[in-house]
């Protein structure tokens, strides 16, 4: 008898595992893949692995103007295929040993669902008080998409040779920071995005920007891929306002979003499905059955690792008799594009842009970022009437680390001058948001 079982093994999953064994309880946890879930093995990982050695083969390019001759940079599809593999093993072990060193009982097949107690992995049969369901999500692929040889974002990772053309549809956050790396890896790149904008979840001036910056992808905006011929090489029929396009490119990558992941047997629950498709649950991430929680990617809704370990505490907390909460607001979101991009905040249509008051800094005023030869970039800080900071934008070098720090700011309701109380070391990127705050109040003297 388990006092909790866990199906999936990803930042969720195996969170809410250690958590739980923290905390006295008997724990198993069941992992029909690699330890780690999509964000270790085919997401997050692998994705900033590609971009980390890609950035590092720009600036080697770009020696010269750092006052550094060097020679060549070589970098293959290969080479990156190989460092990734080292990556995602060491931590999959990782994840692994921290679950054996907890006393947990790892069980590495999927598990079926017979009841509410009840489950079988493999060919044993497992009874648990709880059971928390973190089966996670899979590649949407509609089926004008089963040509053979499509890729998704599971299985780009297990390329090794670089083709000469790609199409990636979707121009969302994964469709972006693919778009970077395969660009930059030489191949010519074109994205495909139905709405009228790259990235439509974040600001318009984010999108224009990036937009502008990404000089070596062709864009293909308020488009439609309406039918494929070929199976590698392919022909794109396109549907545009008023016009019908043909694209050739020797590959696709697909990249239009992620559908949630059932397991096995939840149908005989009969446990409620939400608008998203995913598990409906309350605020301490509890289904519709008492006893049963679903966490991460199989609720459907917010598709974050980070989003996903705060929900696995949240569930623990309640089944261990606490009183904990889930809420949603402040979710920071981060892109690993060139340069990177962060956000954190209410979004636009929240805000009173009446009475809103606006802080912007460019990332080329900055002395920092004068040495680091980066000059494309902002932050955008927007406060309500009262001061109190609602929304900050970073587009720069490690926009993705400072955000941090903003989204705490948001979180405790601090003011422009509040932020403004904290020494902020110079010369540093973080002096984005000091120079920004600083406009907010008409007090930066730095400001071209």
């Amino acid at each position: 008898m388990y006092d909790l079982f866990v199906i999936g093994a990803g930042p969720g999953g195996y969170t809410a595992a250690l958590l739980a064994a923290k905390k006295g309880l008997r724990v198993g946890i069941a992992e029909g893949a690699r330890m780690g879930g999509t964000c270790s093995n085919t997401g997050c990982i692998p994705t900033k692995t590609y971009i980390e050695s890609i950035n590092l083969f720009s600036r080697i390019t770009a020696a010269s103007r750092f006052g550094i001759e060097a020679g060549r940079p070589v970098l293959t599809l290969g080479s990156l295929n190989k460092r990734k593999s080292r990556i995602i093993t060491r931590l999959a072990k990782g994840v692994e040993q921290l679950l054996k060193d907890a006393a947990v009982d790892i069980y590495p097949q999927p598990a079926q669902i017979i009841d509410q107690g009840r489950l079988t992995v493999g060919d044993r049969e497992l009874v648990t008080r709880s059971l928390i369901v973190a089966s996670g999500s899979t590649p949407k692929k509609p089926a004008l998409f089963g040509v053979k040889g499509i890729w998704t974002s599971d299985t780009i990772f297990d390329v090794t040779e670089l083709p000469q053309s790609l199409a990636i549809v979707g121009g969302g956050v994964i469709g972006m920071e693919m778009a970077h790396i395969f660009s930059t890896l030489g191949c010519t790149v074109s994205i495909i995005e139905a709405m009228d904008r790259i990235l439509p979840s974040e600001d318009p001036e984010v999108s224009a920007f990036l937009a502008k910056a990404q000089r070596k992808v062709s864009l293909h905006t308020s488009s439609q891929v309406k039918d494929i011929h070929g199976d590698g090489p392919y022909e794109l029929t396109l549907e545009k306002p008023g016009e019908t396009v043909t694209l050739a490119v020797e590959k696709i990558l697909l990249c239009i979003g992620r559908a949630p992941v059932m397991p096995q047997g939840l149908e005989r629950l009969g446990i409620e499905i939400n608008k998203a498709g995913g598990i409906r649950v309350d605020d301490t991430m509890q289904t519709s059955i008492p006893g049963i929680y679903a966490i991460g990617d199989v609720t459907g809704e917010h598709m974050y690792a980070y989003v996903a370990s705060k929900e696995a505490g949240v569930a623990v907390d309640h089944l261990t008799g606490g009183s904990r909460r889930m809420n949603y607001r402040n979710i920071p979101t981060i892109i690993f594009t060139d340069p990177e991009i962060a956000s954190a905040g209410k979004n636009l249509d929240e805000i009173d842009h009446a009475t809103a008051r606006h802080g912007m800094f460019p990332l080329s005023a900055l002395g920092r970022a004068r040495t680091m030869e980066a000059h494309d970039g902002y932050a955008h800080i927007i406060c309500a009437a009262s001061g109190r900071i609602e929304r900050v934008t970073i587009v720069s070098p490690h926009a993705t680390e400072l955000i941090g720090i903003a989204t705490l700011a948001i979180d405790r309701g601090l003011t422009a001058e509040d932020y403004l109380g904290l020494y902020h070391p110079h010369p540093t990127l973080s002096e984005l948001l000091k120079e920004a705050s600083e406009d907010v109040l008409g007090l930066c003297v730095h400001k071209p």
